[in-house]
């Protein structure tokens, strides 16, 4: 059985992972570019943001008695397999797991236009993942 506190911190944690970023999206890329301190802020938030995803992924699993652990991705497919994610969500989410893992392990140099993209265009879909998650919470109780 799930435990209320981490689903609720873990949601928490990432509701304000996200508002934190959509903050920053006012700057323009050049402005992103020229600027290391916040470039290091945002892919640290990011890695949180997603660490936050994985967590959470990883206790409902683990309560809820699906899929074996295996890598962070396998956490977040189990989910999807179990139809607490969207296909679309769970999709996103995975590629999500292999962006922090080049931001923490800095896999070749980061490139900048693609945290800017992300942070852009993608912050939608771990509003989307709260929302499924919440959902499927809700509907336990």
């Amino acid at each position: 059985m799930v435990d209320d506190n981490i689903v609720i911190d873990k949601l928490r944690y990432i509701n304000e992972y996200t508002n934190d970023l959509k903050q920053i999206r006012g700057m323009s890329k050049q402005q992103y570019v020229d600027d290391i301190i916040v470039q290091r802020a945002v892919e640290r938030t990011f890695m949180n943001l997603i660490q936050s995803c994985i967590d959470l992924a990883q206790h409902i699993r683990a309560s809820e008695g699906l899929s074996p652990s295996g890598t962070a991705k396998n956490e977040i497919e189990s989910l999807g397999i179990a139809g607490i994610l969207s296909p679309e969500v769970q999709e996103q989410v995975e590629e999500a797991v292999g962006f922090r893992n080049i931001l923490a392990h800095r896999y070749g140099d980061v490139n900048h236009d693609i945290v800017y993209g992300v942070l852009h265009d993608d912050l939608y879909w771990f509003d989307q993942f709260q929302q499924e998650i919440a959902q499927w919470y809700q509907e336990l109780e």
